[in-house]
């Protein structure tokens, strides 16, 4: 999903955690979303280099909700202790629940998850996260109260929201923990995009969320699970060779990446945006080309890049041959994960 400009909400994903992950099938549909705000590689090129590790304080307020910080509580609270931990990546992160408990160990993987889609992003794809950057992740059960918060009660619905002018991601708790965990990474991956890499086409953007909203960590690297995504991947193949219906995705930006009526409309198009980044990774020839591409809008982040060109002038064979690939792709994604 994505950003807001100062004062309006945006819809988006990024990154959390939990101690227990449940496999769901289907993340949930953002319903709506918003224009993008100019990028912050578009405002300030670069941060200042920020410390590496961070004391965790962990405390419990006077309405009983418990709270993770990189900084210690102002206010009346218990069961305040500090846990140490060092190694972090470049982003820092602060959870709390606004009218609901976290599970403990929620700020631990919330960092986990921030340093593994950095980490792939950085190496693979050559995307260097602004030192210091610091992101709030605000946890609501209240769909009305999340909807305040975000400053568009008319948004009370959808999934999460991340503010640009608050770098502060707003998550409606989901049923399932692995649910919450998808809009996390998908926001996370929004916010390094918007701080590292500069105003990126909408369907490259989301389509990059979307990808690594499906990462998990695993031991020292992480992967991502096709399996459960495979049958709505195949619902959204496009008909023929694929290349009328690359052309149209490729030219949605703006407004007209979430237009549709039905909802479904739109949800294929994420689908579709899914996969052409899926086909991307897939390959080291694909990375570089995807590299290409985000190297290409870090080196003038206000003016998004023409895609279509791009793709043209760096795929093998061109977009005709792209829109084949990804159309066969999408008529039998793989049955496995990939690795990173």
């Amino acid at each position: 999903m994505r950003e807001l400009p100062a004062g309006v909400p945006s819809v988006a994903v990024e990154e959390a955690a939990a101690p227990a992950m449940r496999a769901v099938a289907e993340p949930p549909v953002i319903p709506v979303e918003v224009v993008p705000p100019q990028a912050a590689a578009c405002l300030a090129r670069g941060s200042a280099a920020g410390d590496t590790s961070v004391a965790v304080h962990r405390w419990v307020d006077a309405a009983g909700i418990t709270h993770y910080a990189d900084r210690p509580p102002t206010g009346a609270a218990r069961d305040h202790r500090v846990i140490a931990v060092s190694g972090l990546p470049p982003i820092k992160v602060e959870a709390s629940g606004h009218d609901v408990n976290l599970p403990d160990g929620l700020q631990q993987q919330a960092v986990a998850d921030a340093l593994g889609v950095q980490r792939v992003l950085r190496d693979e794809l050559g995307v260097a996260v602004p030192a210091g950057l610091a992101l709030r992740i605000i946890f609501v059960a209240d769909p009305a109260t999340y909807g305040q918060l975000i400053g568009e009660p008319a948004l009370a619905g959808s999934a999460g929201a991340y503010s640009t002018a608050r770098q502060t991601i707003y998550i409606r708790m989901q049923p399932s923990d692995e649910a919450n965990f998808v809009i996390l990474r998908h926001e996370l991956t929004h916010a390094i995009v918007h701080e590292a890499v500069g105003n990126l086409p909408l369907p490259l953007n989301e389509g990059l969320a979307e990808y690594f909203g499906r990462y998990r960590v695993v031991g020292m690297g992480g992967q991502v699970d096709f399996r459960p995504d495979r049958a709505a991947l195949v619902a959204a193949a496009p008909a023929g060779d694929g290349s009328d219906a690359l052309v149209d995705l490729l030219a949605r930006d703006g407004p007209a990446f979430y237009a549709g009526d039905p909802a479904s409309t739109r949800e294929q198009r994420y689908r579709r945006a899914h996969a052409l980044v899926a086909l991307l990774m897939q390959r080291g020839e694909g990375r570089a080309v995807l590299a290409d591409l985000l190297a290409a809008q870090r080196a003038d982040p206000c003016v998004p890049i023409v895609l279509e060109e791009l793709l043209e002038a760096r795929y093998g064979g061109g977009l005709r041959r792209l829109a084949a690939d990804w159309a066969a792709f999408m008529r039998k994604p793989p049955e496995g994960v990939s690795a990173h």
